[in-house]
């Protein structure tokens, strides 16, 4: 019968937003309903072995195979059109499951042996352990009541149409062994789906513990901004990057000048306020591409993809600026604070660690030069150094 199961099975990666995942639900929707028809198969196969043997005429057999298709072909129209999605529950799990009982019903209704109704009864069930799978307690009791309101009209017919095919005790037997077993499947549907919500939930605690540990491992706890582990990764995955399609990025070391008198004049609280504002100026004026994090200590880091030295050199400039505007009230409004900057772009072939120490170096040169600057390292060669305007 049917074959339907809730969305909440499917996984939805954390960066795709709800609109982007409609697509992919509607065509997970319609690959169950593919494999509902082919249950729907399975079964018109028997509907089509009591014809053989004679317990339902010809006619039964075509009514059966006409009554899934248009079944299943109003889902599909519904979930082609995308009208599915207007409803509560867009696979419509509940609906697939009653619906799919009524050509069973019919089938059960021209079947006069009682042995054979009881077999086909069977069949008919199957669409409750699918409901094991996507309903919720209430929704598996509501679907069950329909079930059995379907089967209490399917007797109702077979009394009014066929009196003679009753027989007392034993459709009696049947039918309370039928509602007993609708009321376990009920419930023991519901505890399973609950168990399902539970873990759901875990998974999503899960997620969001691993996602704050992976924050946990990368960002600085005192800065808020990335750690040297981080960064390290960011400039190999530039390096991987460069080998595959050629272009540019560029390193800017910088260090805030005389740290060490800061802190030893202010204290080391208000040295931390220093480098938390610092890090907060620099990492609210960089691109979205841009990876900037603490290198240590005083030092700070700016991964600049796609950009070549000039233009890194530019962009050192107005982070040196940005910085020596800072004011500090909370501290002293006497107090002012500069930073020394190194700018080396990554060459084919060096390592990343040589273009990590020519920043470096050009880092020191600045200092020695008088702090509060930028100084670019050119590419290896001839030239060690040209000073930045």
């Amino acid at each position: 019968m049917a074959s339907v199961s809730s969305d909440e099975d499917t996984p939805s990666p954390s960066d795709q937003s709800e609109q982007d995942l409609v697509p992919r639900h509607q065509c997970l929707r319609k690959r169950r309903l593919g494999m509902s028809l082919i249950s729907y198969f399975v079964t018109f196969a028997v509907v089509v072995f009591c014809w053989y043997q004679g317990m339902v005429p010809g006619r039964v057999v075509g009514q059966f195979a006409l009554f899934s298709i248009v079944l299943n072909g109003a889902f599909w129209v519904l979930i082609q059109s995308d009208f599915n999605l207007r409803f509560k529950d867009p696979s419509m799990t509940g609906a697939q499951m009653v619906l799919s009982l009524l050509p069973a019903l019919w089938v059960m209704f021209h079947l006069d042996a009682g042995q054979a109704r009881a077999a086909f009864l069977m069949i008919a069930m199957v669409p409750l352990l699918y409901g094991i799978l996507a309903l919720s307690l209430r929704q598996f009791l509501a679907v069950s009541l329909w079930f059995i309101a379907l089967y209490g009209l399917l007797y109702l017919a077979i009394w009014t149409f066929k009196p003679h095919l009753l027989t007392g005790a034993r459709d009696m037997v049947q039918t309370l062994a039928f509602v007993l077993v609708m009321a376990e499947m009920a419930i023991i549907g519901g505890f399973i789906s609950g168990l399902r919500g539970k873990l759901r939930d875990r998974n999503r605690d899960l997620k969001a513990a691993m996602a704050r540990i992976q924050e946990l491992v990368n960002v600085d706890d005192l800065t808020g901004v990335y750690n040297r582990r981080r960064l390290f990764e960011v400039i190999s995955e530039e390096s991987s990057r460069y080998s595959r399609t050629p272009g540019s990025f560029s390193l800017c070391l910088l260090d805030i000048d005389h740290f060490k008198e800061v802190n030893d004049s202010y204290g080391h609280q208000a040295g931390d306020t220093i480098l938390k504002t610092v890090a907060q100026c620099v990492a609210n004026d960089l691109r979205a591409i841009d990876c900037f994090g603490r290198y240590g200590g005083e030092e700070f880091l700016i991964v600049l993809p796609q950009t070549p030295l000039n233009g890194a050199s530019v962009k050192a400039e107005r982070v040196r600026k940005a910085i020596e505007e800072l004011r500090f009230p909370q501290i002293t409004d006497a107090l002012r604070i500069s930073v020394s900057i190194g700018v080396a772009e990554y060459v084919c072939g060096e390592n990343t660690d040589e273009t990590l120490a020519r920043a470096d170096q050009a880092l020191y040169r600045a200092k020695d030069s008088g702090r509060n600057q930028v100084i670019t390292s050119a590419a290896p060669g001839p030239s060690a150094a040209v000073a930045a305007d």
